[in-house]
C-alpha cells in the first residue's frame, strides 16, 4: 500500500483533505458527506530501462473520487478540480521510499452518478510512474 499512502499524503499536503479525517485510501466510508478517496486501478505493464543498472518503471494506476453533501454537485467538481491539480503537478519526488517520476491525468474528471443519500461522486483516474 505504499503508492496509496504517497498519493494520500500528496493531497494531504496540498490542502485536498486530512488522512482519516476527509481524505481517505482503498475506501470511503459513510461520513463525512465531503470527503476523497484514493483507489487502486488497473495498471499498465512496467518498463525496463537501461543505463548503469536496470530499472524498472512501474506503471500503477489509481482512481480519485470526491463526494459532497446532498445535490452538492458544484462543490464535488471543485473537489475533484483542486486534487487532479496537486497530482498533476507532481514530478520526481520521493514520499516514504517510493519515488514517483510523474502522475498523469488519463480521464479528466468524470461523474459516476450519485449515492443511495444523492451524494454526487466525480473521479479522475491517473497513471503513476514509478521507479522501482
Amino acid at each position: 500500500m505504499a503508492l496509496l499512502d504517497a498519493v494520500g499524503s500528496i493531497l494531504q499536503t496540498g490542502s485536498i483533505g486530512t488522512l482519516a479525517t476527509d481524505l481517505f485510501l482503498s475506501q470511503m466510508p459513510d461520513d463525512p458527506d465531503l470527503c476523497v478517496v484514493v483507489l487502486e486501478n488497473t495498471g499498465a505493464s512496467p518498463d525496463m530501462t537501461f543505463g548503469t543498472s536496470v530499472a524498472t518503471i512501474e506503471k500503477p494506476r489509481i482512481r480519485v473520487v470526491a463526494r459532497a453533501s446532498q445535490n452538492d454537485y458544484v462543490t464535488c467538481k471543485t473537489k475533484i478540480e483542486a486534487a487532479r491539480t496537486v497530482l498533476g503537478a507532481v514530478r520526481n519526488q520521493t514520499l516514504q521510499s517510493t519515488k514517483i517520476i510523474c502522475i498523469l491525468d488519463t480521464t479528466g474528471t468524470y461523474p459516476l452518478n450519485f449515492d443511495g443519500e444523492d451524494r454526487p461522486l466525480l473521479a479522475c483516474d491517473f497513471a503513476v510512474w514509478v521507479e522501482r
